[in-house]
């Protein structure tokens, strides 16, 4: 913490040696390079909402979905892809870390002062390389000044008090001379101790699908839920007419319950005859022997309260731009710090009989922090228009904890840059080129890692070109990427069940390229068309993963001689406007080569984890997204907007072969299920209303663990924000706006098909933020 300190000191005193200079402000023109009108491209801008995630924030966004790793961990699942196929992005530069690999680990994001959110559902592997295959999400963390502020300060003051949400404070201020440096400070924490929920901590198919009606035990399903089922076959002391009396003399003899009873009304033992009497007990016709289901909990069910599932977290940024007449210079410096628990299972798998309430829980720190460096310079070279240089490095460590002991930690040290060369115009033409540099070092510690450590290189160029000539839009793009994994010395070790022997370094060549187009069919409709080929190296824990890996309930083994993804994606986008009112469909289909996944091995170890390896499969994922919006203006009753959204998407093998089949079925496991949303938005005067409610259909596309998916029900989420702005009136206060926000208001048992905690860990019930935000 004393480098951060003295960085900001560093920085406020530049500041004020600027701010003393003549205060007139000259004609700064800032650019940045624009996204294209043919992907599909969304910005959330910042609420007052309670976004506990990233997920949770963009979870409104039409074919975007929640990971709901329990309540405090939720990332970005773009058209069911996540993890290392979304590129998770802050200003520009990637920010994914473990939480690429490990589900339970959360994206470190602060969702008070967060400025807005771009996700391009597009596959983005032209910009961002591999890892947006499947999209990427950009964060604006309003750190970094790209115009000069309209005040010369300001402070923003944060307060939330939470009813089965978290408690938030922070405060963010801006300092300016008006001229050349605007200095951002940015400082937040958020605190909840437990969550509430409308019943159990695990679902009701936990007790009631454990035992097919065909026999046997659903093991899948119990593993899944934390469970301890199996079939006993007991002997039935009704089963026969009669007591053995020699055995009732000589207990010792007996080989068990059976042997005290008889169908016969004598017994002869050394020449002696006893005679039987008459077992009480007797039903004729019943059989010897009846089965005893054992449904014994290995974690705790909890009742309405969501065991371990505490979160804190808290965030100290500072971010000063200076300006000059072609461009600006920004640095920024963060520090993230977290600290969750994982609530519904214990990396303690205990074992048969034990007391579930010895298990220790798990739990989850994070600390990162990351120094980020922009630089926009215009006209720097003959035909160039704009050069943007983006430098970063991030220091990310996330680690489990069982109990207060230390499970494993991985330390995540990444370094970026990258440069952009937008050239001049050539009439309706402009483009840019792109020079892009990543390097990572990846150590791991602690008794229960699963990966080694690895080092971590990517190189790219790429190229994209826009054509446009106002009525019609045309782009294609083009990048060869190269990246190496080279392992590092460690005392690492692959388990007995590893499909790996000696661990070897890994080094792949990629080329991607996007083709599109954007065209207005008259007035009132416009269509969008956009083909390409993307490839993906496999990543460290697909290539090297080994040994259980709870937060995936997992015994998890890599396969080094994994071959690159292919994704040949078409996007169809249909256009329509009519005064208020716009409606856009959007079909697409993305064909695989080689598409990595978890296959099931049919197997569990001794703690009763599937073993999985990653394998390929070719794969076609398809699907639709609605969208549509009516804004009317109600004159002295103010403005109302409403909107609403369908999505649907199919995650499918194309031929999958007689084991995928069998194990984990045609369709991808926790796939996201379909949806139907809508929103009202009122504003008047100082008042602004939005009510939303989205409908999670129950999940018709089911894959296995061997067992079929046992789906679960639907569900309605339905969220409530008020905001008042108050008239004040002080010569220090600008402005003063009161809140309260509501999530889950019908209290729904709501348990996302895709989240992996589904049946140990529904979503947060119904909740509150009460809270205030004050401008200075």
């Amino acid at each position: 913490m004393r480098r951060h300190l003295l960085a900001a000191a560093i920085l406020f005193v530049v500041h004020n040696a600027h701010a003393s200079d003549d205060p007139t402000l000259p004609a700064v023109r800032v650019e940045a390079s624009k996204p294209s009108r043919i992907d599909s491209i969304v910005t959330v801008e910042a609420s007052q909402a309670q976004n506990r995630t990233l997920g949770g924030m963009l979870e409104h966004v039409s074919g975007v979905q929640n990971s709901a790793f329990g309540p405090n961990a939720g990332a970005p699942v773009i058209r069911s892809l996540s993890g290392n196929r979304v590129q998770i992005l802050e200003d520009g530069q990637s920010i994914l870390g473990m939480n690429a690999f490990s589900g339970d680990i959360n994206i470190p994001f602060d969702p008070l002062f967060v400025r807005s959110v771009t996700v391009n559902k597009s596959s983005d592997t032209v910009r961002y390389g591999g890892n947006a295959i499947g999209g990427s999400v950009d964060i604006d963390s309003g750190l970094i000044s790209r115009t000069m502020e309209d005040k010369d300060q300001s402070m923003e003051l944060v307060l939330r008090k939470g009813f089965n949400a978290a408690d938030a404070q922070g405060f963010r201020m801006n300092f300016n001379n008006q001229r050349n440096v605007s200095t951002n400070l940015q400082v937040s924490r958020q605190r909840i101790s437990y969550y509430d929920i409308p019943g159990n901590s695990k679902a009701g198919v936990c007790n009631t699908r454990l035992f097919p009606a065909t026999g046997g035990v659903n093991s899948a399903l119990a593993d899944s839920c934390q469970k301890e089922a199996r079939v006993q076959q007991l002997y039935n002391k009704a089963s026969q007419p009669y007591i053995d009396q020699f055995m009732t003399e000589n207990p010792d003899w007996a080989d068990g319950d059976f042997s005290f009873y008889t169908n016969s009304p004598t017994s002869v033992w050394q020449r002696r005859t006893y005679i039987n009497p008459v077992n009480p007990a007797y039903v004729a016709g019943t059989p010897s022997y009846v089965q005893k289901q054992i449904n014994n909990d290995v974690t705790p069910d909890y009742h309405h309260r969501l065991g371990n599932s505490y979160s804190r977290s808290s965030q100290v940024a500072l971010g000063s731009t200076w300006f000059f007449d072609r461009g600006y210079v920004g640095v920024s410096i963060d520090a993230k710090d977290s600290e969750y628990g994982v609530p519904g299972f214990s990396m303690q798998n205990l074992s048969f009989g034990a007391n579930p309430a010895d298990g220790l829980p798990v739990g989850v720190v994070i600390k990162q922090q990351r120094y980020a460096l922009e630089a926009l310079l215009r006209d720097p070279l003959p035909h160039v228009e704009r050069a943007e240089l983006r430098v970063s490095k991030l220091d990310n460590a996330s680690g489990e904890r069982l109990g207060s002991t230390r499970a494993n930690d991985y330390d995540f040290q990444s370094t970026q840059a990258e440069l952009l060369l937008a050239h001049q115009p050539v009439g309706p033409l402009s483009g840019v080129l792109g020079l892009s540099h990543q390097a990572r070092d990846v150590t791991a510690s602690g008794a229960l890692r699963y990966l080694p450590d690895v080092e971590t290189r990517s190189n790219a160029v790429f190229l994209k070109e826009t054509l446009d000539v106002g009525w019609a839009s045309f782009d294609a793009g083009v990048r060869h990427e190269r990246v190496d994994h080279d392992l590092q010395p460690s005392r690492f070790k692959t388990s007995r069940n590893a499909a790996n022997t000696t661990l070897q370094d890994r080094s792949y060549r990629l080329n991607s390229y996007t083709l599109g187009s954007y065209v207005e069919l008259g007035p009132l409709f416009a269509a969008k068309v956009r083909y390409s080929s993307s490839q993906r190296a496999p990543e460290i824990n697909e290539l090297y993963a080994s040994n259980a890996h709870y937060s995936v309930m997992t015994q998890e083994e890599g396969n080094q001689n994994l071959q690159p993804e292919r994704a040949k994606n078409l996007e169809l986008t249909g256009l329509f406007h009519l005064g208020g009112f716009a409606l856009s469909a959007t079909a697409y289909r993305m064909k695989y080569e080689n598409y990595l996944y978890q296959g099931h091995s049919g197997m569990q170890m001794a703690n009763r984890l599937p073993l999985k390896y990653w394998k390929q499969t070719d794969t076609t994922v398809k699907g639709f997204e609605i969208d549509a919006s009516q804004a009317l203006d109600l004159g002295g009753y103010g403005k109302l907007n409403l909107s609403a959204f369908a999505d649907l998407v199919r995650n499918q093998a194309d031929r999958p072969d007689t084991l995928r089949a069998h194990n984990d079925g045609e369709y991808l496991p926790n796939m996201p299920t379909n949806r139907y949303g809508a929103t009202l938005q009122w504003q008047r005067d100082s008042w602004k209303v939005q009510l939303s409610s989205t409908y999670y259909d129950k999940q018709k596309y089911l894959g296995r663990n061997v067992s079929e998916e046992i789906p679960l029900d639907a569900f309605n989420l339905v969220d409530l924000q008020v905001s008042r702005e108050l008239p004040v009136r002080n010569a220090y206060i600008a402005g003063m706006e009161v809140f309260v926000n509501g999530s889950n208001l019908l209290d729904d048992d709501a348990r996302p098909h895709n989240s992996p905690l589904k049946y140990i860990a529904p979503l947060p019930g119904r909740g509150f933020q009460v809270g205030v935000t004050v401008r200075l």
